[in-house]
């Protein structure tokens, strides 16, 4: 239920995604222009140093074997990998004092652009609540300056939290890709196997991220709670429907990461400007549908289609609500 009217929804407001899209370039571009004076001039050497040239064509080389069943180049995979990163990581160490600084800038770049992105999140979600609750369309300037203060807020909490959170899971992929490809002797299923496993430990993360950050948003906008009622609320939610909510949120990220996969291949990564701002918009619109959902709110899901809640009980909680 919760996915067949988020999508329901995405679709009523399908319109916003063209938004997103804009708002994506843009930020996309501020946070370019930053690296682009930051970064690259201090690792430009990199780029034609040929240790870099030898640990992208090994991987260019892992896939082609990885797609032909060349198990023999397998075999020799891990070792020559660890040798790749061993030659790129000297070269690193030689100019320490330039890399510490491309780290530190990279980061604040990444954290800018998080920040910046959530305030747009966090808008747009202001954009679906006023069509959830009201069905009234509300201009996008209007509703980024009414919400830019607490979207603001929630940003200075929200994105440190979840970038170490990513960072975390992406070394546990690493490492655990890695280890599977030395515990399993035959080259070839070793590394589907690793692939098939990491993808999946990296989706599950995702799903448990959304879950628990599921609730904040939409009770700051909706119920303009403050954050450490918003929290309240949030955690609430999440503890009494966390079944619901991971199980939907997990389904909805495998969709995405397929659908997005398929475009990229299948249009030459064209179909990405339109599948990448649906796959935000998407999230959102589940983020939203849940709380109203959970907290028994009737909403707008079309101009003539209202989601409101029985007057008589039962014991399943998503028989409550009439469409």
């Amino acid at each position: 239920m919760l996915f067949k009217n988020a999508f329901h929804l995405l679709v009523d407001n399908f319109s916003l995604n063209y938004k997103y899209l804009l708002y994506k370039i843009i930020i996309g571009a501020i946070s370019l222009g930053l690296a682009a004076a930051l970064i690259v001039p201090n690792v430009s050497f990199l780029f034609d140093s040929a240790e870099l040239g030898d640990l992208i064509g090994l991987i260019k080389d892992f896939l082609r074997a990885l797609v032909s069943g060349n198990v023999e180049f397998l075999n020799q995979f891990p070792s020559q990998f660890k040798e790749c990163i061993g030659a790129l990581g000297d070269l690193i160490v030689s100019r320490t004092g330039q890399f510490v600084f491309v780290f530190v800038a990279a980061i604040v770049i990444v954290l800018i652009y998080r920040f910046l992105s959530g305030i747009g999140n966090f808008v747009f979600g202001g954009l679906i609540d006023d069509k959830m609750s009201s069905y009234a369309k509300t201009a996008f300037t209007a509703s980024y300056i009414r919400n830019l203060g607490r979207a603001a807020l929630w940003q200075v909490i929200y994105v440190p939290v979840t970038f170490f959170y990513d960072i975390a899971v992406l070394a546990i992929c690493y490492l655990f890709f890695l280890a599977l490809l030395n515990i399993i002797s035959f080259a070839l299923l070793a590394t589907g196997v690793a692939l098939m496993l990491s993808v999946a430990l990296s989706l599950v993360s995702q799903a448990v991220k959304l879950t628990v950050f599921n609730g904040m948003v939409p009770a700051m906008v909706s119920e303009r709670a403050k954050l450490s009622q918003a929290f309240k609320i949030g955690f609430r939610q999440c503890r009494e429907n966390f079944g619901p909510l991971f199980s939907t949120y997990l389904v909805t990220s495998v969709i995405i990461l397929c659908v997005c996969a398929a475009g990229a291949v299948f249009s030459f990564g064209a179909a990405l400007l339109l599948t990448v701002p649906m796959s935000f918009m998407m999230l959102i619109c589940i983020q939203f549908v849940s709380y109203y959902t959970f907290a028994k709110k009737k909403y707008f899901l079309a101009k003539d289609k209202i989601v409101q809640p029985k007057e008589n009980s039962t014991e399943d909680f998503y028989d409550q609500f009439d469409l």
